[in-house]
């Protein structure tokens, strides 16, 4: 309108001057005419934008002016900067590990302009401003700023506000807040190396950027580019949207409080949630008034390759063992170094952290196996001479997965799954729910048992996600975290055994497919119970961490669905912490139960014949059982001198009859593979011979709905009965380029193995070479290198580097058995 106006009054100027001028006296009129239209035209164009206003409801705006800033952090961040004292304490404890290059999706370090000015509110909306457009709002905090809203919630605000006043409000991108909130400054935080008090405005006048109630902003989250940007909006899609400004979880417990620290709340701290989740947390929004930069987003994070070349065909998926003669083999699950630093610099991917437990475990519908553990950092406790020691509530935690492919005989390389950013994503369950995988997990969100999430192929993607909150009444359930047990009882109603609160467990209930879940009242004796129906539709739940009956763990069985329990003894020994049993039934009719019969520190009942990890198989619903001593466990992972263990157990039962069982808490974890014929038998297998292949080589193939091939592979049925991969297996993109291609030598990978991203870039590849050993080499997006290592028998040995995006060297380390050594 503005330009419109001035090219008129232009016009107009022009007319006059070029009218004829017929004596002195008109001449001196029309230029003095002139002259005011040109101040009048002047005056228009340059009238200055107020450096402040408030609006309608009583928000003061301040405008910000374009520019650009380093976005993100790769300063080093010691934990006593972020020693702290929660309310009512003394001490300083529990501020995260030392992070000498930050936190990961922090970076890489990167320029970003702002082009436009904007404005943006001096603070978060307050309780009394949301109430003038949701009057039913209640709050969840003491502050006077609008909290417990959700990304949805706050939108809706934004376009009420823009109809209201006729203007455009909205949420401020991501960059709009790091830029604003550091307001020229380049530090941990916009006042220094520590955070400013509550209601100090930082050097452009907007205050609360580091204190009061976190806010939303409008991108999805998304890892950081790897070059500069301008007026970023984020990724096109995601599964959380962005939130800054603080810690999510804020429990003032002295064991779940790290999130309260001032770590959190820096000026390059990301954190997200589901969008359409309402937290009791203090998760508020200010806003920006200013059309939405015009930059398309992103596109989506690339899915790991745990996602990524997935079969959908179930064929072969019954070829197995034969199930009368005996069958066992042990593998490693994730490779040395474990996730952490020394990872990293072995090429394993950002994300993957030091304390790897707690796992999942499903026999997919298309034969491949999927587990996934919990990742987490430490935390520095003051209480140990700030020793970093592992922390299964700090907020730092994610979930990693790695995929064992039909046919093969190794597991991927772990990769980071999920991850709500600053959110305890912790204690994964799968289920396999007749062909719809089911995901559950837990972590400490008020008012929060689990979460849940569906995969309708095969793990490939995850749809459905949910925050469960309980209808009706509920007990006590702690962090809520899932175990290993989810079914259907026989009435179709849907049961996910979870911890409750201190000593016991919950069997969370569902009537409508998982839409809606209730609380039945009643508790098992004892934490990391893991359940099964039995033929009557009464439930049995065995195990109990840290609480026992007469030196054994407590059996709990319910006949009323979970609403009372009767607990007694079990037949088998207690356990403590670090350890979780698992139970499952078998197609056979039987039942399946894995566990330690010792504690880590080597307690067991006086009546109990030996000191190991063992199997077992009841006929009878568990009244009577048959166990054999299970080879090969590893000790506890942070001393050889404790007992072997399995950990956290758990177990499943492939079409082809073979039983998966797998451990946390061993350097490295473990991989079971075993058959009913072996636990009931005496003979060993012939399974820890090569398993040489015979037959005929069996062609497969599967193609995209328009007919075009996506996938060839081919397999042979090896002597102890088991589905090999053996040749080149390839994918393909839908234009025809490949995806990825490797050669399988009876089951086992061969030569080079390559991975393309859509553009035809190499992503990585495997050399594997005849001496035993495989490069893994790894590139940027531009085609520069990323990473490289060596690697033999899944232990990382000899050099690794790593470089960033422009090329630099940034780390070199030599490994020796999977072990950093300088």
């Amino acid at each position: 309108m503005r330009g419109s106006l001035m090219c008129l009054r232009a016009s107009a100027l022009a007319a006059l001057l070029a009218e004829p001028v017929h004596h002195n006296r008109g001449l001196r009129a029309r230029i003095a005419i002139a002259m005011a239209a040109i101040l009048f035209l002047a005056s228009g164009s340059v009238r200055p934008q107020p450096r402040q206003y408030t609006n309608t409801v009583g928000m003061k705006m301040l405008r910000i002016e374009a520019g650009s800033f380093r976005m993100g952090s790769i300063d080093a961040t010691p934990p006593e900067r972020f020693l702290w004292s929660p309310p009512g304490q003394t001490v300083r404890l529990k501020s995260p590990c030392h992070l000498p290059e930050g936190d990961f999706d922090e970076r890489p370090l990167h320029k970003v302009a702002i082009r436009r000015a904007f404005y943006m509110s001096e603070s978060e909306v307050t309780e009394e401003q949301y109430r003038q457009f949701d009057a039913s709002h209640q709050g969840a905090g003491t502050s006077p700023f609008a909290a417990g809203v959700s990304w949805d919630d706050a939108v809706a605000f934004c376009q009420w506000l823009s109809r209201k006043e006729g203007k455009t409000y909205r949420l401020p991108t991501e960059a709009e807040w790091e830029y604003s909130c550091r307001a020229g400054t380049t530090g941990l935080f916009s006042s220094g190396a520590t955070p400013p008090a509550a209601g100090v405005a930082n050097p452009w006048g907007l205050r609360n950027m580091h204190t009061g109630v976190l806010e939303w902003c409008h991108d999805w989250y998304g890892a950081y580019p790897d070059s500069d940007q301008v007026d970023p909006v984020g990724r096109a899609g995601g599964i959380a949207r962005v939130i800054r400004g603080g810690g999510i979880q804020q429990r003032t417990s002295a064991n779940y409080n790290v999130g309260l620290s001032p770590y959190y709340a820096r000026s390059a701290n990301r954190g997200g949630l589901l969008p359409s989740f309402r937290p009791q947390e203090p998760v508020g929004f200010r806003v920006v008034e200013a059309p939405l930069p015009a930059t398309p987003p992103l596109p989506p994070d690339e899915p790991p390759f745990v996602e990524q070349c997935v079969k959908q065909s179930a064929a072969r998926v019954g070829v197995g063992p034969e199930r009368d003669r005996p069958y066992f083999k042990r593998r490693e699950i994730l490779p040395i170094p474990p996730p952490g630093e020394a990872s990293r610099a072995a090429g394993l991917p950002d994300g993957l952290l030091g304390h790897n437990h707690s796992p999942a475990l499903e026999v997919l519908p298309n034969g491949d196996v999927l587990a996934i553990y919990f990742t987490s950092a430490g935390y520095a406790d003051e209480r140990r001479d700030r020793a970093c020691v592992s922390g299964e509530a700090t907020p730092d935690i994610a979930l990693l997965a790695v995929r064992l492919r039909y046919g093969s005989e190794q597991w991927d390389m772990p990769e980071l799954l999920l991850d709500y950013p600053d959110i305890n994503d912790v204690s994964p369950l799968l289920w396999n729910d007749g062909g719809t995988v089911r995901l559950f997990w837990g972590g400490y969100l008020a008012g929060v048992p689990f979460r849940s999430a569906v995969s309708r192929d095969n793990g490939a993607s995850w749809t459905d996600i949910g925050f469960v909150r309980p209808t009706g009444p509920a007990g006590p359930f702690g962090a809520g975290q899932p175990i290993t047990s989810a079914f259907r009882a026989p009435d179709g109603a849907i049961y996910v055994a979870c911890d409750g609160a201190g000593g016991n467990s919950v069997l969370w209930a569902s009537r409508d497919d998982g839409r809606t879940w209730r609380d039945p009242g009643g508790r098992t004796g004892g934490r990391h119970s893991t359940c099964v129906p039995l033929s009557d539709g009464t439930l049995l739940c065995l195990g109990g961490k840290s609480t026992n009956i007469d030196g054994y763990m407590p059996q709990s069985v319910s006949r009323d669905g979970g609403t009372t329990w009767q607990i007694t003894r079990s037949p088998f020994p207690a356990l403590g912490g670090n350890q979780r049993p698992t139970l499952i039934r078998l197609a056979s009719g039987r039942l399946f139960f894995a566990a330690d019969s010792q504690d880590l520190k080597g307690r067991r009942p006086a009546d109990f014949p030996e000191r190991s990890s063992f199997v077992a198989l009841s006929d009878d619903d568990g009244k009577t059982w048959r166990r054999r001593v299970l080879p090969g466990v590893l000790p506890h992972e942070t001393a050889a001198t404790l007992p072997a263990t399995l950990g956290y157990a758990v177990a499943r039962q492939a079409p082809n009859g073979v039983i998966h069982l797998i451990t946390s808490m061993n350097d490295p974890s473990l991989h079971f593979e075993l058959n009913e014929a072996w636990i009931l038998g005496k003979a060993e297998s012939a399974a820890s011979r090569p398993p040489a292949a015979r037959g005929d080589l069996l062609q497969g193939e599967e193609k995209y709905p328009d007919g075009k091939l996506r996938a060839r592979w081919s397999g042979r049925i090896a002597a102890d009965g088991r589905y090999l991969l053996d040749g080149t297996e390839t994918w393909f993109y839908p234009d025809g380029r490949k995806q990825w291609e490797v050669t399988y030598r009876d089951g086992v990978k061969d030569g080079l193995e390559t991975y393309w991203t859509p553009d035809g870039r190499a992503r990585w590849t495997w050399e594997r070479r005849s001496g035993g050993t495989a490069r893994w080499t790894q590139w940027w997006g531009n085609g520069r290198k990323k990473a490289e290592s060596t690697w033999r028998d899944g232990r990382a040995v000899g050099l690794a580097r790593r470089w960033d995006s422009a090329g630099r060297l940034v780390s070199e380390r030599r490994f020796e058995g999977g072990h950093a050594v300088d």
